[in-house]
């Protein structure tokens, strides 16, 4: 049975998991993108890379990993609240810096508009962009809700690969720096699925307030995104680059960008390929915070 690689927190509204690397004088908070399995694990090499010179914790959110599951709503304003309540209750003052993954974009935008004092500045990892067109892209109707909480309740378990698939893909993963206990361990941990579901419905809500809330000017912003491969059709990818374009406006004229060549959104945070080039950017942006 996978055991905590970190510590349970109890908090305010149940037990969360947090995970800290290193001893530097400025703390990194990475957070998890939606559904990722087992964030202090998946973050793993990221952090070990990072921790080299930073304090750098990875904390999973309520419906991951080993961390409860939640009936609380999945509002900017509780998860918000519960990462702090977290923070603090591991002994790690702000101020922070966020750096999430994916859907935790949005928590971070949140965080720093609502309390800027605790920010130091944001690393985005191909976080998702708060713009309208893409909050409506993400709404859901209640007869959508209804369908996709049915499947995901009744789905089949995945057929599991064989042997040798299985050893090959650990093999790659051991090369991109994990360990081969945090590989077993990451197929021992279900989601919490209800929580989950509860997030990814929640989303453009969510986007739609942090879009009333300004970034504060003084918060530097360093974003890394995808270069688009996996989208073949070319209306996605002027779709997708229009909603990139326009979060860089949201953001700021002083945020910079880093466009990661040949990755993906799914490859980009815990993928290992991109290690160095996401440290030495994180290396250059903190030398002045």
């Amino acid at each position: 049975m996978a055991q905590p690689q970190g510590k349970l927190v109890q908090v305010s509204r149940g037990k969360m998991h947090i995970r800290q690397m290193g001893t530097g004088e400025k703390t990194i908070v990475l957070l998890p993108g939606l559904g990722c399995p087992l964030p202090t694990i998946e973050f793993a090499p990221l952090m070990r890379k990072l921790s080299k010179k930073y304090t750098v914790c990875i904390i999973e959110l309520f419906g991951y990993g080993f961390s409860d599951s939640t009936d609380t709503p999945r509002t900017n304003e509780n998860y918000v609240e519960e990462i702090r309540e977290t923070l603090k209750l591991s002994g790690l003052e702000p101020p922070y810096v966020l750096m999430p993954y994916s859907a935790s974009g949005i928590y971070a935008e949140y965080y720093a508009s609502k309390y800027p004092n605790e920010i130091a500045g944001l690393i985005l990892l191909d976080s998702t962009p708060t713009v309208e067109e893409f909050a409506q892209m993400w709404s859901y109707t209640k007869e959508e809700i209804t369908e996709a909480t049915t499947a995901l309740n009744h789905a089949e378990p995945e057929t599991l690969p064989d042997e040798e698939t299985i050893n090959k893909i650990y093999a790659e993963f051991l090369s991109h720096g994990y360990t081969l206990e945090e590989l077993e361990d990451i197929d021992e941990v279900p989601n919490h699925l209800d929580t989950l579901i509860a997030q990814d419905i929640a989303l453009a809500g969510n986007m739609q307030e942090v879009l009333t809330m300004p970034i504060p000017k003084h918060i530097p912003i360093l974003a890394f995104t995808s270069s688009l491969i996996e989208l073949e059709d070319d209306d996605e990818r002027i779709k997708y680059e229009k909603f990139r374009k326009d979060h860089m406006k949201r953001l700021g004229e002083k945020a910079k960008l880093v466009i990661v060549k040949e990755s993906t959104h799914l490859n980009i945070a815990y993928h290992c390929d991109y290690l160095n080039i996401i440290s030495e950017e994180v290396d250059e942006f903190l030398k002045f915070i």
